[in-house]
Order: C-alpha cells, then structure tokens, then sequence
C-alpha cells in the first residue's frame, strides 16, 4: 500500500502543564497505538497537520517517521479540539496492516441539483453528516459521493442504498441520508385554506343556532 511519510517525534509521557507548554510552541501531542503493540507518546509541529487533515485526505495512509526511523504505517483515527479557539490540540495515530480491516467515519458528499427540487417543487433535505464503514486500509474512501440529480420529490435516500465497494456498512442500514420533500402547490394552498373558512363559518352557523336556541328556551 502507498503511504505518506510525516514526521514525527517521540516524546516521554508528561503532565497536562508540559503539553500544554508544547501547544504554545506549535507542538501537538499525540499517540501511536493498536495492533497489541505498546503506546507511543509523539509530538508534531501544528502546520504539519493541516496538509492531511484538509479536506479529502482525512484518512491518508501515513508512515510516520519517528526521530527520523519510518516503518510505522498509521491513519489518522481521531483528533481533539480546543472548544474555544477550534485549534487541533491533540492527535491519534492507528497502526494499520495491509490485510487487516479498520473501523472509520467518512463524510457523505451530495452532488447535483435533484429534479425533485428544481421541477417538482420538492424540499431537500440532508440528515446524515457520517456514516461508519469498516474497510481495508487502502479501500478507505475519502468521501462517501452521491450523484442525487435524478432524486425524485418524495423520494427517500437510506445507507442500505449506498454501493460501498468493498467496504462494509458499520451504520444502521436504515440510517437516512436525504429526503426530498414535495412542498404543497399555490391551488393545494388555497383550497386548504377555503376548506379551513368552510369549516370556520359552519362552526359559527352551529354556535348562532345553539344561542337561538337557550334564548327561545328562556322566553318560555
């Protein structure tokens, strides 16, 4: 499989006041691990990260060059944020096989204008952001794209419909993605609305007879 190499340092485990001290230099804290394998604590410089968190190489297969050794094939499998600032405060690196299947969340991408929206008068609507797949290392996509073009008003999109390839659907098959919704027509709208006075002016009708009627009994 081809990978990337990014460098890396290792880093003895500190205290939260130490990382913190590293975070002000531009440094990220971050962990090697999985396979059974001990836990490395690494360090990398910030700017570094951008050009495989940006969008599209989220799960870039990497080989991380630790102190300057490679050999250590690793994806990205999580990553931590400041709740304020939104800056990427710390990182997990996954050790990867090449035979050895691998849980991950890819981002569904929805391209085109549906005929449901543009000539059905149909709302869209997307409601799942992630779906969670398991796949080989190499068959990661980047993106889950759908071409919804022909998507009819009415019409909804489920997991289960997605072809995936080779990789397997970890999400619930009946996961929603998108639905179209056909939005009410300028006749529909105004013959609900007829039909609501219609129905307000009988209730009046029978509210006025009911008033004749105790005061008739009351003349009695």
């Amino acid at each position: 499989m081809q990978l990337t190499t990014f460098k890396v340092n290792e880093r003895s485990k500190a205290n939260s006041r130490a990382t913190k001290r590293l975070r002000k230099q531009g440094v990220i804290p971050a962990v090697y691990y999985g396979n059974s394998k001990d836990t490395i604590s690494l360090s990398l410089k910030a700017t570094d990260l951008h050009s495989v968190l940006a969008p599209g190489k989220r799960y870039t297969l990497l080989d991380l060059e630790i102190d300057g050794k490679g050999g250590n094939p690793a994806v990205i499998t999580d990553y931590q944020k400041d709740a304020v600032s939104q800056e990427i405060t710390h990182v997990d690196f996954l050790r990867i096989e090449k035979d050895v299947k691998i849980d991950v969340k890819i981002p569904v991408r929805l391209n085109g204008n549906p005929v449901g929206v543009r000539n059905e008068g149909g709302m869209l609507r997307k409601e799942a952001k992630f779906l969670k797949l398991r796949a080989l290392p190499e068959n990661i996509p980047a993106a889950i794209k759908l071409d919804i073009t022909n998507f009819k008003a009415d019409q909804v999109f489920y997991a289960r419909d997605i072809d995936l390839g080779d990789a397997e659907l970890l999400s619930k098959p009946q996961t929603v993605i998108l639905t179209i919704t056909k939005g009410r027509t300028a006749a529909e709208i105004a013959a609900e609305e007829a039909e609501i006075m219609e129905e307000a002016d009988t209730v009046a009708e029978s509210a006025e007879a009911a008033e004749d009627a105790v005061e008739e009994s009351s003349e009695e």
